[in-house]
């Protein structure tokens, strides 16, 4: 039987997984962005030109997603830390309840 726990070690292993692919396929799109540009280096001006809009528009597209990437973690580290801070407090009130009770019934 699932716990909280373990659900949540399951969906953070989701998350890591999911982010450690995006770190490897952004990697490797920089790795063909890097080939790209030494292909086109061997052609002629005019022939290099149609094709570095092209490179840098796929250049900066990985930039902005290598960029929400890292967004993704800061407000992944804000919103854990909210929940932590909410679920501490939970527990806290739920204890103190517990000990209300108790001592209610002695």
């Amino acid at each position: 039987m699932a716990t909280l726990i373990n659900i949540g070690e399951n969906n953070m292993s989701t998350i890591e997984t999911y982010k450690q692919e995006i770190e490897k396929e952004l990697n490797l799109a920089l790795e063909k962005l890097v080939e790209l540009k030494t292909k086109i280096r061997s052609l002629s001006d005019v022939e290099r030109l149609d094709f570095i809009k092209d490179v840098e528009s796929l250049e900066t597209m990985a930039n902005e997603m290598r960029a929400r990437v890292k967004e993704i973690n800061v407000e992944m580290e804000n919103s854990w830390e909210q929940i932590k801070g909410d679920v501490d407090s939970s527990l806290i009130t739920i204890n103190e309840g517990f000990e209300r009770l108790n001592r209610s019934l002695v």
